[in-house]
């Protein structure tokens, strides 16, 4: 893609390279690692070529790089979010053709893209954790997620986002609703609620847009036989985005304390 600035790829790199690590930029962030330029190496010139430099006029007309963050906002490569800038599907399109995309992952993620859990495993939650961790700040959909899960995924993990179902979840989302509340991390994740009937699948939704199906309820871990499956990229991108269009019609389960009163009418009507 030779149409394209290396420093504009540069930096489309860096925002797809820091939200796997659950790490998101701002504009400033991202002009600095297009613009400014990496320390230059040392350069070895012999005495000859050294004398005969003053010869000849070798002055070169260097122009200093652009910002990029504007450019790529304005071109839907980047969208800007409260939080900072995020890759968008497009970004991430040119990214892949780039050739860069592959060479960022294989650095995260060495290991294959489908890996089994099984319950005879002892390092089984090792591996799920590290399979969440690669996700960043990304979205597990769980529609039988449980309440102790809650703890592992804000200390283990930078999971921000949690979609599970109403129906599955009519007494388990009270309890998560307390656990929200009363964990010291609590507020650094959000769980919402969805009456959907097409929400069924679990899958990780990944900070980067990659996504990963898993078998199982992250509670049937240990349990079952199970695995973690990267879809090919058509289905990925299916299933990226059903989950942003659940995650946006569904109802936050808003954090509760034991000792908040609670109103029976409001739980009847979320029942």
């Amino acid at each position: 893609m030779n149409h394209i600035s290396d420093h504009v790829l540069r930096a489309l790199w860096y925002l797809d390279s820091m939200a796997s690590q659950g790490i998101v930029l701002t504009r400033y962030d991202v002009d600095q690692i297009a613009t400014v330029p990496p320390p230059r190496d040392v350069v070895y010139q012999s005495i000859r070529s050294f004398a005969l430099s003053g010869l000849f006029d070798r002055s070169v007309q260097a122009e200093k790089a652009q910002p990029v963050a504007a450019y790529l906002i304005a071109v839907h490569w980047a969208s800007e979010t409260p939080e900072g800038l995020r890759l968008t599907d497009r970004g991430r399109a040119v990214l892949r053709l780039s050739g860069a995309d592959a060479k960022v992952h294989a650095v995260h993620d060495p290991v294959v893209n489908d890996v089994a859990l099984s319950p005879d495993d002892p390092l089984v939650y090792t591996v799920l954790t590290r399979r969440l961790a690669v996700a960043g700040e990304g979205m597990l959909v769980d529609p039988y997620f449980k309440a102790e899960n809650l703890q592992w995924i804000l200390e283990a993990t930078s999971i921000k986002r949690i979609l599970i179902s109403k129906k599955a979840s009519t007494k388990e989302r009270p309890i998560i609703a307390v656990a929200l509340g009363t964990l010291t991390n609590g507020h650094e994740v959000e769980v919402r609620a969805t009456d959907d009937p097409n929400l069924h699948d679990r899958r990780v939704i990944a900070a980067d847009g990659s996504v990963q199906m898993i078998g199982t309820s992250i509670n049937g871990v240990g349990r079952h036989e199970t695995s973690m499956i990267a879809p090919e990229p058509a289905i990925a991108r299916a299933y990226r985005e059903s989950s942003e269009k659940l995650w946006t019609s569904a109802e936050q389960v808003e954090p509760r304390h034991p000792k908040t009163p609670v109103n029976m009418d409001e739980t009847s009507q979320a029942n």
